[in-house]
Protein backbone atom coordinates (compact mmCIF):
# COMPACT_ATOMS: atom_id res chain seq x y z
CA UNK A 1 0.00 0.00 0.00
CA UNK A 2 1.35 3.41 -1.00
CA UNK A 3 1.92 6.13 1.58
CA UNK A 4 0.24 9.17 0.01
CA UNK A 5 -0.03 12.67 1.46
CA UNK A 6 -2.46 15.36 0.33
CA UNK A 7 -0.95 18.83 0.02
CA UNK A 8 -3.33 21.80 -0.10
CA UNK A 9 -0.75 24.35 1.03
CA UNK A 10 -0.38 26.02 -2.36
CA UNK A 11 -4.03 26.19 -3.29
CA UNK A 12 -6.07 26.29 -0.11
CA UNK A 13 -9.12 28.23 -1.22
CA UNK A 14 -12.36 27.09 -2.83
CA UNK A 15 -13.23 30.65 -3.88
CA UNK A 16 -13.37 30.99 -7.64
CA UNK A 17 -11.15 33.67 -9.13
CA UNK A 18 -9.12 34.35 -5.99
CA UNK A 19 -5.38 34.12 -6.64
CA UNK A 20 -3.41 33.20 -3.50
CA UNK A 21 -0.82 35.75 -2.39
CA UNK A 22 2.08 34.64 -0.25
CA UNK A 23 4.83 36.50 1.54
CA UNK A 24 8.42 35.32 1.09
CA UNK A 25 8.28 33.55 4.45
CA UNK A 26 5.01 31.82 3.53
CA UNK A 27 6.50 30.66 0.23
CA UNK A 28 9.55 29.28 2.02
CA UNK A 29 7.38 27.41 4.52
CA UNK A 30 5.25 25.93 1.73
CA UNK A 31 8.37 24.65 -0.01
CA UNK A 32 9.85 23.33 3.25
CA UNK A 33 6.71 21.27 3.90
CA UNK A 34 6.78 20.07 0.28
CA UNK A 35 10.44 19.01 0.66
CA UNK A 36 9.64 17.07 3.83
CA UNK A 37 6.63 15.36 2.25
CA UNK A 38 8.68 14.25 -0.75
CA UNK A 39 11.06 12.46 1.62
CA UNK A 40 8.48 10.95 3.99
CA UNK A 41 5.83 9.72 1.54
CA UNK A 42 5.78 7.70 -1.66
CA UNK A 43 4.16 10.57 -3.51
CA UNK A 44 2.42 13.88 -2.88
CA UNK A 45 -1.03 14.72 -4.26
CA UNK A 46 -1.05 18.49 -4.72
CA UNK A 47 -4.40 20.24 -4.89
CA UNK A 48 -4.96 22.76 -7.65
CA UNK A 49 -7.76 24.89 -9.09
CA UNK A 50 -9.29 25.55 -12.49
CA UNK A 51 -6.56 28.11 -13.32
CA UNK A 52 -3.82 25.71 -12.13
CA UNK A 53 -2.09 28.19 -9.85
CA UNK A 54 -0.32 25.22 -8.26
CA UNK A 55 1.58 24.27 -11.43
CA UNK A 56 2.44 27.92 -12.04
CA UNK A 57 3.75 28.29 -8.46
CA UNK A 58 5.87 25.14 -8.61
CA UNK A 59 7.48 26.08 -11.91
CA UNK A 60 8.09 29.65 -10.79
CA UNK A 61 9.77 28.56 -7.54
CA UNK A 62 11.51 25.33 -8.58
CA UNK A 63 12.17 25.73 -12.27
CA UNK A 64 10.50 23.87 -15.10
CA UNK A 65 13.15 21.13 -15.34
CA UNK A 66 12.81 20.16 -11.67
CA UNK A 67 9.01 20.11 -11.91
CA UNK A 68 9.21 17.95 -15.02
CA UNK A 69 11.49 15.50 -13.21
CA UNK A 70 9.10 15.31 -10.24
CA UNK A 71 6.26 14.30 -12.56
CA UNK A 72 8.43 11.90 -14.57
CA UNK A 73 9.54 10.17 -11.37
CA UNK A 74 5.96 9.89 -10.11
CA UNK A 75 6.78 11.82 -6.94
CA UNK A 76 3.87 14.25 -7.35
CA UNK A 77 0.31 14.12 -8.71
CA UNK A 78 -2.16 16.92 -9.36
CA UNK A 79 -5.81 17.01 -8.38
CA UNK A 80 -8.37 19.59 -9.51
CA UNK A 81 -10.89 20.05 -6.75
CA UNK A 82 -14.23 19.96 -8.56
CA UNK A 83 -16.41 20.69 -5.51
CA UNK A 84 -16.63 24.37 -4.55
CA UNK A 85 -18.37 26.37 -1.84
CA UNK A 86 -19.53 29.95 -2.29
CA UNK A 87 -20.67 32.68 0.05
CA UNK A 88 -22.03 36.11 -0.79
CA UNK A 89 -19.81 39.09 -0.05
CA UNK A 90 -22.20 41.94 -0.81
CA UNK A 91 -22.54 44.32 -3.74
CA UNK A 92 -19.95 46.96 -4.51
CA UNK A 93 -21.40 50.44 -4.93
CA UNK A 94 -20.17 53.15 -7.31
CA UNK A 95 -18.34 54.89 -4.47
CA UNK A 96 -16.42 51.66 -3.69
CA UNK A 97 -18.37 50.83 -0.54
CA UNK A 98 -19.87 47.36 -0.06
CA UNK A 99 -23.62 47.01 0.37
CA UNK A 100 -23.98 43.98 2.64
CA UNK A 101 -27.74 44.15 2.83
CA UNK A 102 -28.17 41.97 -0.26
CA UNK A 103 -26.59 38.96 1.44
CA UNK A 104 -29.57 38.58 3.74
CA UNK A 105 -31.61 37.52 0.74
CA UNK A 106 -29.24 34.62 0.08
CA UNK A 107 -28.29 31.34 1.80
CA UNK A 108 -25.09 31.74 3.86
CA UNK A 109 -23.14 29.18 1.80
CA UNK A 110 -23.87 27.34 -1.44
CA UNK A 111 -22.17 24.21 -2.75
CA UNK A 112 -21.47 23.61 -6.40
CA UNK A 113 -19.06 22.11 -8.91
CA UNK A 114 -16.75 23.26 -11.64
CA UNK A 115 -17.89 22.90 -15.23
CA UNK A 116 -16.67 19.86 -17.16
CA UNK A 117 -14.37 22.01 -19.28
CA UNK A 118 -12.65 23.25 -16.12
CA UNK A 119 -11.83 19.65 -15.23
CA UNK A 120 -10.09 18.93 -18.53
CA UNK A 121 -6.50 18.00 -17.66
CA UNK A 122 -4.90 19.31 -20.83
CA UNK A 123 -6.67 22.65 -20.54
CA UNK A 124 -5.65 22.86 -16.88
CA UNK A 125 -2.01 22.20 -17.76
CA UNK A 126 -2.12 24.83 -20.50
CA UNK A 127 -3.44 27.44 -18.05
CA UNK A 128 -0.65 26.65 -15.59
CA UNK A 129 2.01 26.90 -18.31
CA UNK A 130 0.64 29.92 -20.22
CA UNK A 131 2.35 32.64 -18.08
CA UNK A 132 5.76 31.25 -19.11
CA UNK A 133 5.21 31.72 -22.86
CA UNK A 134 6.75 28.40 -23.82
CA UNK A 135 7.04 27.12 -27.36
CA UNK A 136 4.15 24.95 -28.52
CA UNK A 137 6.43 21.94 -28.83
CA UNK A 138 7.54 22.31 -25.21
CA UNK A 139 3.93 22.70 -24.05
CA UNK A 140 2.95 19.50 -25.87
CA UNK A 141 5.91 17.68 -24.35
CA UNK A 142 5.06 18.77 -20.80
CA UNK A 143 1.37 18.03 -21.29
CA UNK A 144 2.23 14.47 -22.31
CA UNK A 145 4.33 14.06 -19.15
CA UNK A 146 2.00 15.78 -16.66
CA UNK A 147 -1.49 14.68 -17.80
CA UNK A 148 -1.11 11.00 -16.67
CA UNK A 149 -0.33 12.35 -13.19
CA UNK A 150 -3.78 13.82 -12.56
CA UNK A 151 -6.08 12.17 -10.03
CA UNK A 152 -9.84 12.56 -9.62
CA UNK A 153 -10.19 12.89 -5.85
CA UNK A 154 -13.73 14.13 -5.20
CA UNK A 155 -17.20 13.73 -6.69
CA UNK A 156 -19.73 16.16 -8.08
CA UNK A 157 -22.00 16.01 -5.01
CA UNK A 158 -19.38 16.59 -2.32
CA UNK A 159 -19.69 20.39 -2.24
CA UNK A 160 -23.48 20.28 -2.00
CA UNK A 161 -23.42 17.53 0.64
CA UNK A 162 -20.84 19.40 2.72
CA UNK A 163 -22.83 22.62 2.57
CA UNK A 164 -25.96 20.85 3.74
CA UNK A 165 -24.07 19.13 6.57
CA UNK A 166 -22.70 22.44 7.85
CA UNK A 167 -26.03 24.31 7.67
CA UNK A 168 -27.87 21.46 9.39
CA UNK A 169 -25.18 21.37 12.08
CA UNK A 170 -25.59 25.10 12.62
CA UNK A 171 -29.37 24.76 12.95
CA UNK A 172 -28.86 21.93 15.46
CA UNK A 173 -26.59 24.24 17.50
CA UNK A 174 -23.61 21.94 16.98
CA UNK A 175 -21.35 24.85 16.01
CA UNK A 176 -21.64 26.78 19.26
CA UNK A 177 -18.16 25.62 20.25
CA UNK A 178 -16.86 27.38 17.12
CA UNK A 179 -18.53 30.66 18.03
CA UNK A 180 -21.61 30.09 15.86
CA UNK A 181 -24.51 29.45 18.25
CA UNK A 182 -27.94 28.97 16.67
CA UNK A 183 -29.46 32.31 17.64
CA UNK A 184 -30.86 33.27 14.23
CA UNK A 185 -31.72 31.66 10.95
CA UNK A 186 -28.86 30.87 8.53
CA UNK A 187 -30.00 33.56 6.08
CA UNK A 188 -29.66 36.16 8.83
CA UNK A 189 -25.96 35.52 9.46
CA UNK A 190 -23.75 38.55 8.83
CA UNK A 191 -20.76 38.66 6.50
CA UNK A 192 -18.21 37.66 9.16
CA UNK A 193 -20.35 34.75 10.34
CA UNK A 194 -20.85 33.57 6.77
CA UNK A 195 -17.11 33.59 6.13
CA UNK A 196 -16.61 31.53 9.28
CA UNK A 197 -19.26 29.07 8.07
CA UNK A 198 -17.60 28.90 4.65
CA UNK A 199 -14.19 28.27 6.22
CA UNK A 200 -15.64 25.42 8.26
CA UNK A 201 -17.36 23.96 5.19
CA UNK A 202 -14.14 24.19 3.21
CA UNK A 203 -12.23 22.32 5.93
CA UNK A 204 -14.85 19.56 6.04
CA UNK A 205 -14.78 19.38 2.25
CA UNK A 206 -11.02 18.81 2.45
CA UNK A 207 -11.58 16.16 5.13
CA UNK A 208 -14.01 14.37 2.83
CA UNK A 209 -11.52 14.33 -0.04
CA UNK A 210 -8.70 13.07 2.18
CA UNK A 211 -10.84 10.38 3.83
CA UNK A 212 -12.44 9.21 0.58
CA UNK A 213 -9.05 8.62 -1.02
CA UNK A 214 -7.24 7.21 2.04
CA UNK A 215 -4.73 10.06 1.92
CA UNK A 216 -2.68 11.37 4.81
CA UNK A 217 -2.82 15.02 5.79
CA UNK A 218 -0.74 17.62 7.60
CA UNK A 219 -3.93 19.34 8.74
CA UNK A 220 -5.23 18.50 12.20
CA UNK A 221 -9.01 18.49 11.94
CA UNK A 222 -9.50 16.87 15.33
CA UNK A 223 -11.55 19.73 16.81
CA UNK A 224 -14.39 19.41 14.29
CA UNK A 225 -16.89 17.46 16.34
CA UNK A 226 -19.45 17.38 13.53
CA UNK A 227 -17.11 15.34 11.33
CA UNK A 228 -15.44 12.95 13.75
CA UNK A 229 -16.51 9.94 11.67
CA UNK A 230 -14.58 11.46 8.75
CA UNK A 231 -11.58 12.45 10.85
CA UNK A 232 -11.04 8.96 12.20
CA UNK A 233 -10.40 7.75 8.64
CA UNK A 234 -7.76 10.37 7.89
CA UNK A 235 -4.11 9.40 7.96
CA UNK A 236 -2.39 11.80 10.32
CA UNK A 237 0.70 12.88 8.40
CA UNK A 238 1.35 15.69 10.89
CA UNK A 239 2.11 12.99 13.48
CA UNK A 240 4.56 11.36 11.09
CA UNK A 241 6.26 14.73 10.62
CA UNK A 242 6.44 15.37 14.37
CA UNK A 243 7.81 11.94 15.14
CA UNK A 244 10.41 12.16 12.38
CA UNK A 245 11.54 15.44 13.93
CA UNK A 246 11.84 13.73 17.30
CA UNK A 247 14.04 11.01 15.85
CA UNK A 248 16.24 13.56 14.10
CA UNK A 249 16.63 15.47 17.38
CA UNK A 250 18.05 12.29 18.91
CA UNK A 251 20.71 12.44 16.21
CA UNK A 252 21.39 16.15 16.91
CA UNK A 253 19.94 16.99 13.50
CA UNK A 254 17.36 19.68 12.62
CA UNK A 255 13.99 18.50 11.36
CA UNK A 256 13.52 18.14 7.61
CA UNK A 257 11.75 21.46 7.20
CA UNK A 258 14.51 23.31 9.04
CA UNK A 259 17.15 21.49 7.01
CA UNK A 260 15.52 22.92 3.90
CA UNK A 261 15.05 26.41 5.34
CA UNK A 262 18.69 26.51 6.42
CA UNK A 263 19.67 26.06 2.75
CA UNK A 264 21.20 22.65 3.27
CA UNK A 265 19.15 21.29 0.37
CA UNK A 266 16.80 22.41 -2.36
CA UNK A 267 13.89 20.49 -3.89
CA UNK A 268 16.03 19.02 -6.67
CA UNK A 269 18.07 17.18 -4.01
CA UNK A 270 15.13 14.85 -3.34
CA UNK A 271 16.10 12.85 -6.43
CA UNK A 272 19.32 11.92 -4.62
CA UNK A 273 17.95 11.72 -1.07
CA UNK A 274 15.08 9.41 -1.99
CA UNK A 275 17.65 6.92 -3.27
CA UNK A 276 19.89 6.88 -0.22
CA UNK A 277 20.40 3.49 1.32
CA UNK A 278 17.24 2.37 3.18
CA UNK A 279 15.35 5.59 2.22
CA UNK A 280 12.34 3.55 1.09
CA UNK A 281 12.59 1.39 4.19
CA UNK A 282 12.62 4.52 6.37
CA UNK A 283 9.50 5.92 4.62
CA UNK A 284 7.60 2.69 5.16
CA UNK A 285 8.82 2.33 8.73
CA UNK A 286 7.95 5.87 9.87
CA UNK A 287 4.56 5.72 8.15
CA UNK A 288 3.75 2.45 9.83
CA UNK A 289 4.80 3.43 13.33
CA UNK A 290 4.73 7.23 13.33
CA UNK A 291 1.10 7.97 12.58
CA UNK A 292 -0.45 6.92 15.88
CA UNK A 293 2.35 6.62 18.41
CA UNK A 294 3.62 9.42 20.65
CA UNK A 295 7.21 10.66 20.50
CA UNK A 296 8.39 8.53 23.42
CA UNK A 297 7.07 5.33 21.84
CA UNK A 298 8.50 6.19 18.42
CA UNK A 299 11.87 7.00 19.98
CA UNK A 300 11.83 3.68 21.79
CA UNK A 301 10.96 1.89 18.56
CA UNK A 302 13.76 3.69 16.70
CA UNK A 303 16.40 2.81 19.27
CA UNK A 304 15.08 -0.73 19.49
CA UNK A 305 15.42 -1.08 15.71
CA UNK A 306 19.03 0.03 16.00
CA UNK A 307 19.75 -2.26 18.91
CA UNK A 308 17.84 -5.09 17.25
CA UNK A 309 16.45 -5.98 20.65
CA UNK A 310 13.98 -4.20 22.93
CA UNK A 311 15.87 -5.63 25.91
CA UNK A 312 18.09 -2.52 25.71
CA UNK A 313 15.35 -0.59 27.51
CA UNK A 314 15.60 -2.91 30.51
CA UNK A 315 19.18 -1.79 31.12
CA UNK A 316 20.05 1.16 33.34
CA UNK A 317 21.02 3.38 30.44
CA UNK A 318 17.95 2.29 28.48
CA UNK A 319 15.67 3.29 31.33
CA UNK A 320 17.44 6.66 31.57
CA UNK A 321 16.96 7.30 27.85
CA UNK A 322 13.32 6.23 27.94
CA UNK A 323 12.55 8.27 31.03
CA UNK A 324 14.37 11.30 29.62
CA UNK A 325 12.06 11.26 26.60
CA UNK A 326 9.00 10.74 28.78
CA UNK A 327 9.98 13.59 31.11
CA UNK A 328 10.68 15.90 28.16
CA UNK A 329 14.36 16.76 28.44
CA UNK A 330 14.93 19.85 26.34
CA UNK A 331 18.02 18.53 24.57
CA UNK A 332 18.14 15.62 22.14
CA UNK A 333 19.05 12.14 23.23
CA UNK A 334 22.08 12.34 20.97
CA UNK A 335 23.37 15.12 23.21
CA UNK A 336 22.48 13.13 26.31
CA UNK A 337 24.51 10.15 25.23
CA UNK A 338 27.35 12.07 23.62
CA UNK A 339 28.08 14.61 26.35
CA UNK A 340 28.40 14.90 30.12
CA UNK A 341 25.14 14.18 31.87
CA UNK A 342 25.06 17.47 33.74
CA UNK A 343 25.39 19.55 30.57
CA UNK A 344 23.08 17.33 28.60
CA UNK A 345 19.87 17.08 30.57
CA UNK A 346 20.17 19.70 33.27
CA UNK A 347 17.82 19.68 36.19
CA UNK A 348 15.41 17.19 34.67
CA UNK A 349 18.10 14.50 34.90
CA UNK A 350 19.00 15.15 38.56
CA UNK A 351 17.77 11.72 39.76
CA UNK A 352 20.27 10.07 37.40
CA UNK A 353 23.41 12.11 38.08
CA UNK A 354 24.88 9.72 40.65
CA UNK A 355 24.36 6.56 38.66
CA UNK A 356 27.95 6.58 37.39
CA UNK A 357 26.99 6.02 33.78
CA UNK A 358 29.56 6.67 31.05
CA UNK A 359 27.95 8.93 28.46
CA UNK A 360 31.04 9.15 26.29
CA UNK A 361 29.64 6.95 23.51
CA UNK A 362 27.90 8.40 20.50
CA UNK A 363 24.70 6.78 19.34
CA UNK A 364 26.57 5.05 16.55
CA UNK A 365 29.23 3.67 18.92
CA UNK A 366 26.60 2.65 21.44
CA UNK A 367 24.63 0.52 19.06
CA UNK A 368 27.43 -0.81 16.90
CA UNK A 369 28.35 -3.00 19.86
CA UNK A 370 24.90 -4.54 19.68
CA UNK A 371 25.08 -4.94 15.92
CA UNK A 372 23.23 -2.87 13.33
CA UNK A 373 20.87 -4.63 10.99
CA UNK A 374 22.93 -5.97 8.14
CA UNK A 375 20.38 -4.83 5.60
CA UNK A 376 17.69 -2.31 6.50
CA UNK A 377 17.66 0.08 9.40
CA UNK A 378 16.14 3.58 9.84
CA UNK A 379 19.41 4.95 11.20
CA UNK A 380 21.27 4.12 8.00
CA UNK A 381 19.06 6.55 6.08
CA UNK A 382 19.53 9.29 8.68
CA UNK A 383 23.29 8.77 8.66
CA UNK A 384 23.20 9.15 4.88
CA UNK A 385 21.13 12.32 5.22
CA UNK A 386 23.64 13.78 7.69
CA UNK A 387 26.50 12.92 5.35
CA UNK A 388 24.77 14.70 2.46
CA UNK A 389 24.19 17.73 4.72
CA UNK A 390 27.92 17.93 5.41
CA UNK A 391 28.69 17.62 1.72
CA UNK A 392 26.37 20.57 1.01
CA UNK A 393 28.06 22.91 3.49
Amino acid sequence: MKNIVYNNQINNSSIIGVMPKFSKQEEDNILAIFFEQLLLFDYVVVSTDRNNFTLYFLIKKLGIDTVERLFRAGYIKLSIKSAIIFTGTGRQLENGAIDESVIYEQPPIVGGTLANEDLDFEKNIYLGLSPFRLEKKRIRQLTKIISPNYLSTDNMDLGVDTTQLVINSYKSNLLEYLGLPYEKEPEELNLQERKKLQSLAHSILEMGIISKNSFKSYENYGNFEIAQNIYTNIGKAFKISENTSEILSIENTPDLQQIFLQNNFDISDVFKLRHLKTAKFFRNWINEIGENENSAEVTEAYLAEIKEAKSFFNTTKGRIIKNTVLFGASTGLGTLIAGPVGAAVGASATPFVNLGIDYGLSLLEEFTTGGLFAGKNPKIFIDGLKKEMKNNL
